[in-house]
């Protein structure tokens, strides 16, 4: 399996986890809290798609183990500054509904190991 195909398992199960919590909140909180758990899928979903998008563009011009290792690194280090500037935005925006925004985050973040779990060969 490619590494687009396993980015893209990984994209629409985070999508259909996020929106799933979405829902959930917005039926027992409201409205707000469905929109800042939407953000918090956003967001998820951002960060797997920009190590993607930095890793294959990066390793596609290298065929040194180690420079396609050096490119995964420093996109999930952006990825790591990017996700920290974006979820204490969502968090300021989303004040009154903030633990809807970073429960759904965490949520999300588990079709990491739900994809890797699965069959990748």
């Amino acid at each position: 399996m490619t590494l687009v195909s396993v980015a893209r398992r990984v994209i629409w199960l985070q999508m259909a986890i996020g929106l799933t919590a979405a829902g959930v909140w917005t039926l027992t909180n409201g409205v707000q809290a469905g929109l800042a758990a939407v953000s918090g899928t956003g967001i998820s979903v951002f960060m797997t798609f920009y190590v993607a998008l930095r890793w294959s563009l990066r390793s596609a011009a290298e065929s040194e183990p180690r420079a396609i290792l050096g490119a995964f690194y420093r996109a999930q280090m952006m990825k790591l500054l990017l996700g920290t500037v974006l979820i204490f935005a969502a968090v300021y925006a989303f004040r009154e509904e903030a633990g809807a925004l970073v429960i759904t985050l965490a949520l999300t973040l588990a079709a990491y190991g739900l994809v890797l779990l699965g069959d990748i060969d």
